[in-house]
């Protein structure tokens, strides 16, 4: 559908850059194109205004918003969102109109996708992290796995239907083959290099575990003694996991540290023959390798494009990146990722709980307030960590799949999950964390989900983003003539493939 915007002569150039990248979101997600220029409104079908002018004669159709939106200081925490119902959907507002206008959606969606809120918050947790307390989800008891942008889209797309009822209520996929995309993605923590350093990590993993479950402790020790005696090493999963991808018809992300310059990087050298080697094999399996930003990867401007490069170096074209113990903020991240040339980044998410910390259970390019403009790479939400999950094998794929299925609702996906590979085997977390993984990869086909790495996703739905003007015509040409792979399969040969080489 041909949708025009059009904004009211009050309206400053910043208001409007900001209103129009989340039209311009909003029709990447739902597959609308989007008008931009008053002279061409004669060509769209509907349009949305936020202009009290009566339309011309023969024009579009006219949607228009409440003129709600203000913008405001960085510092300056988000309006109090207050609770709203329609058509049996429910959802908060930061602008709720002081008449009868149709709600400035484009507004709402904006606070979520922007991330606009996250500016103003000072406090950092032991990490360097924002705390999930101070987050606007704890502030306001709101329930962070709610997608609000997606709602918001849900409402706009609506308020459209009312107006032209051939729009169609659900969104467009980029992929006519492409349902519900999932990013399946493990960060590389570490690799067991030894007999020693497996029985250290082991016993570090044991001594961690007590404080939370002196079960899973004793569980860990009981699997360090064994492979002390000669057994299976509980941590030696990250060859046997691809391997087993491979033959289920996924494709994942393989996020390696490059650099060592903290106690909490990783324990290998990206350089050593032997890491070279595996993620070698990793790639020939067609798995993706790319970028686990350091712990002190945005400490300095360049330290992020730095290992960008140190991995292309070596032969690794890493298109994207998800930060190390996801220790960030926004305003280091975004122009860090720009500088690397990242394609991608799947760090919006939490350690602690699972959910939509954007609102958002599609990818997009998150704003760069410092110069008022799309960022130049898609955020693949982080929706889940296996560490976020409950021990208990049955409820964690539960709270998975409930999430997923919200997801689907509103569209065709997108979002990435995350699973060490040291969630596998009981050597880290409780084993259902494992079994939970490979329980969603064999519910995928009666699901409709497809599975993919980030790089596989970014193929199949980038020119979407180019289409509507987020990206630059040229942005992803790398991904054009990229091999094909990770196209969805028959179910795995079960799970117990997998728990027989890693547990």
């Amino acid at each position: 559908m041909i949708i025009a915007l059009e904004f009211d002569p009050t309206q400053s150039c910043e208001h409007r850059r900001r209103l129009q990248y989340a039209f311009q979101v909003f029709c990447a997600v739902y597959g609308h194109e989007p008008i931009l220029e008053s002279t061409s409104l004669h060509s769209a079908q509907l349009r949305i205004t936020y202009t009290t002018d009566l339309p011309v004669p023969h024009s579009p159709k006219v949607l228009r918003l409440y003129n709600g939106y203000r913008p405001r200081p960085l510092t300056t925490p988000a309006p109090r969102p207050r609770c709203f119902t329609r058509d049996g959907r429910n959802t908060v507002l930061f602008y709720p109109p002081e008449n009868s206008a149709e709600i400035d959606w484009l507004a709402e969606i904006f606070e979520w996708i922007s991330c606009a809120d996250e500016y103003s918050v000072t406090a950092r947790d032991s990490v360097g992290r924002i705390p999930f307390e101070k987050s606007i989800f704890a502030r306001y008891q709101l329930e962070e796995r709610t997608p609000y942008a997606a709602l918001a889209m849900w409402f706009l797309q609506q308020a459209i239907c009312r107006l032209v009822p051939a729009a169609g209520e659900r969104p467009r996929s980029p992929d006519i083959d492409l349902t519900h995309a999932i990013v399946c993605s493990h960060d590389v923590d570490f690799i067991p290099l030894g007999y020693l350093s497996t029985l250290a990590r082991l016993a570090k993993n044991a001594l961690i575990s007590l404080k939370r479950s002196p079960s899973g402790a004793l569980g860990i020790a009981a699997r360090a003694v064994r492979f002390a005696l000669g057994g299976v090493n509980p941590l030696r999963n990250i060859e046997q996991l691809a391997f087993w991808e491979h033959v289920c018809g996924i494709t994942s992300s393989f996020n390696f540290i490059v650099r060592h310059v903290h106690r909490r990087d990783a324990n290998y050298q990206i350089e050593s023959q032997s890491v070279m080697g595996l993620a070698e094999r990793l790639q020939s399996l067609g798995m993706a390798v790319d970028v686990h930003g350091s712990y002190t990867s945005l400490d300095t401007e360049n330290g992020l494009a730095g290992e960008f490069e140190i991995l292309r170096k070596f032969g690794f074209p890493a298109l994207g990146s998800r930060q190390h113990w996801l220790r960030f903020s926004l305003d280091t991240l975004v122009p860090a990722l720009e500088r690397a040339g990242a394609l991608f980044d799947s760090s919006l998410g939490w350690q602690s709980h699972i959910g939509f910390r954007a609102g958002a259970c599609f990818p997009f390019p998150p704003y760069n307030f410092a110069k008022e403009r799309p960022a130049k790479f898609l955020e693949l939400p982080l929706a889940v960590m296996d560490q976020a999950l409950s021990p208990r094998e049955a409820e964690a794929f539960s709270e998975v799949a409930t999430l997923l299925a919200t997801s689907r609702m509103f569209g065709w996906g997108g979002i990435s999950l995350l699973w060490h590979p040291a969630a596998f085997g009981g050597g880290q977390l409780p084993i259902g964390i494992g079994r939970t993984f490979c329980d969603l990869v064999a519910a995928r086909s009666e699901w409709k989900d497809t599975w993919l790495s980030a790089k596989d996703v970014l193929r199949r739905v980038h020119q979407r983003y180019i289409d509507v003007g987020l990206m630059d015509r040229g942005w992803g040409r790398s991904l054009i003539n990229a091999d094909t792979t990770g196209q969805s399969c028959d179910e795995p040969r079960g799970r117990g493939t997998l728990h027989a080489a890693i547990s």
